[in-house]
C-alpha cells in the first residue's frame, strides 16, 4: 500500500511471541484529549484566490492548508478538524506538540498529482500544525518525526512535506539541519497523503498519532531521549466518542501498539500506597484487570495463551529516585505472587513501555508492569501480591542488595 511503511519480514520474524512468562520491552504515555466538532468547508484550487486562501487559513472552521487546493487544482472538502488534540511529547524540556489537524478529501485533481495517491484521481490529505518548543538553555538536535500508526508499530503512514514545503517546521535561528536554538519556539505544518483504501483502513484499527522521540544535545544524537508520544488519532465524530471512552486504559504496549483490544473487568485507581526500597520511594497508584482480545494482525503473537481468552493485570507505579545516579526501569524483575504460595508470574515485559528506560537522579517517573494469564486460569485466582524489584542501576548491577517490596493488589 502506497506510503505505508511496513518493516521487513525478517524483522517481524525476529520478534518473540508473547508468552505468560516471556520477557522483552516496550513504552509510552497516552493523554486525554478534547476533540473539536468536525468543520465542513469546500474549495476548488481553480477558483480560490490568494486573498481568499489567506482568509480561510486564519478563520476558524476554514481550510487549514489552502496549498492542497492550489497545487492539486482539485476540489477539497473538509472531513474532520481537531482544533485541540492536546498531543505533547515532552523530552526533558524539548517539547513537540500537535496544536491542530485537519483531514480533507481531494477529488478531480490534476493528473500530475495522481502519483501521490497511488495513481488515483482522489484521496485524502491530513495536515497537522505542529510546534517545536526548546525550553532548555542549550541548543538541541531533533529530526521532525511524526507518523500515523495502523495495525501495530510496524505498519504506519509517515509525515512528509507534500503540500507544506514552505510551511514545514525548521529553525529560524540555526542553519545546521535538525538543530534548534536554546529557547527557540517554531510552528509549522506537516502532511500525510492517504489513498481511499488507506483512509478506510483507519476504521478497521485503532489508529495512533505518534510524535517520535530522539531529542539530543549533540549532532551525533548520542544519549538522545527516545521517549515517544503515542495518542489516539481521532478521524470522525463517531470514533471520537469511542476513543474518549478508551482513554482511561493504562498505556501498556497492548494498547499503544494496537496489539490487542482491551475490555475492562475491574480497576482500582488512587491507591497511593508508598513503600521505601533503598533510596527509591515506590508508590502503587492503581491496577487494571482487562480482558485482552488480540487484533487480527497480531493474533499469532498470543497463540501460547490458547483459545479460551486472555486477561492482563496492568499495574501503575510511581518511582521517586532519591539516589545520586539514574536507575533503570525497563528491566525491573518484578513478580506477581498467586494465592500466596501457589506460584509466581514474571512481568510480561514485551507488553510494557520501553521508554523512558531510566529515571534520572532526583527525578520521578512512572512504571507500568503487565502480567498476563489464560482466562480460565485467572478465574481460579483469589489473591495477587506484587513483589516489586529488584531495581538495577544504569550499569546493570543490582541496587539495595537486590531487595524487593510487596504490595497486595485489590482483586
Amino acid at each position: 500500500m502506497k506510503k505505508t511503511k511496513i518493516l521487513s519480514t525478517s524483522a517481524i520474524a525476529a520478534m518473540l511471541l508473547l508468552s505468560a512468562c516471556g520477557k522483552g520491552e516496550q513504552s509510552s504515555e497516552t493523554k486525554n484529549k478534547q476533540e473539536s466538532s468536525p468543520k465542513t468547508a469546500e474549495t476548488s484550487g481553480k477558483q480560490t484566490s490568494e486573498k481568499e486562501e489567506t482568509k480561510e487559513t486564519k478563520s476558524s472552521g476554514g481550510i487549514l492548508n489552502p496549498n492542497i487546493a492550489k497545487e492539486t487544482e482539485g476540489k477539497v472538502k473538509v472531513v474532520y478538524t481537531n482544533e485541540k488534540p492536546n498531543y505533547v511529547n515532552d523530552m526533558d524540556g524539548f517539547k513537540v506538540s500537535v496544536d491542530e489537524y485537519q483531514i480533507v478529501k481531494v477529488t478531480d485533481m490534476n493528473s500530475d498529482y495522481h502519483i501521490e495517491f497511488d495513481d488515483q484521481n482522489e484521496g485524502y490529505v491530513i495536515t497537522a500544525k505542529v510546534t517545536i518548543d526548546n525550553t532548555t538553555n542549550k541548543a538541541m538536535y531533533y529530526t521532525n518525526n511524526f507518523s500515523i500508526q495502523l495495525e501495530n508499530d510496524l505498519n504506519y503512514i509517515p509525515a512528509e512535506r507534500t503540500f507544506v514545503r514552505d510551511e514545514y517546521p525548521k529553525s529560524k535561528k540555526e542553519t545546521e539541519t535538525s538543530k534548534w536554538a536554546a529557547g527557540e519556539k517554531v510552528s509549522g505544518l506537516v502532511s500525510f497523503t492517504l489513498t481511499d483504501e488507506q483512509f478506510d483502513s483507519l476504521k478497521k484499527v485503532k489508529p495512533k498519532f505518534i510524535i517520535g522521540g530522539g531529542a539530543a544535545d549533540n549532532s551525533k544524537f548520542s544519549g538522545s531521549n527516545h521517549k515517544k508520544g503515542i495518542f489516539d488519532f481521532v478521524y470522525s465524530d463517531k470514533q471520537e466518542a469511542q476513543a474518549k471512552s478508551e482513554s482511561k486504559l493504562f498505556p501498556d504496549k497492548l494498547t499503544t501498539d494496537n496489539l490487542a483490544n482491551k475490555k475492562m473487568i475491574f480497576e482500582k485507581q488512587g491507591i497511593d500506597e508508598t513503600k521505601q526500597l533503598g533510596d527509591v520511594k515506590v508508590t502503587l497508584e492503581g491496577v487494571q484487570y482487562t480482558e485482552v482480545i488480540p487484533t487480527k494482525a497480531n493474533k499469532e503473537r498470543f497463540s501460547n495463551f490458547g483459545d479460551n481468552g486472555i486477561v492482563a493485570v496492568t499495574v501503575k507505579l510511581k518511582l521517586d529516585n532519591q539516589t545520586d545516579d539514574p536507575i533503570s526501569i525497563w528491566n525491573i524483575g518484578s513478580k506477581l505472587a498467586i494465592d500466596k504460595n501457589r506460584g509466581h508470574i514474571i512481568a510480561q515485559t514485551m507488553a510494557e513501555p520501553t521508554e523512558p528506560k531510566d529515571i534520572k537522579a532526583g527525578k520521578q517517573g512512572e512504571k507500568y508492569h503487565v502480567f498476563m494469564f489464560r482466562k480460565d486460569d485467572f478465574e481460579t485466582i483469589k489473591k495477587f501480591d506484587l513483589e516489586f524489584g529488584p531495581i538495577y542501576g544504569d550499569d546493570g548491577n543490582g541496587l539495595f542488595k537486590n531487595k524487593t517490596v510487596t504490595f497486595s493488589l485489590p482483586r
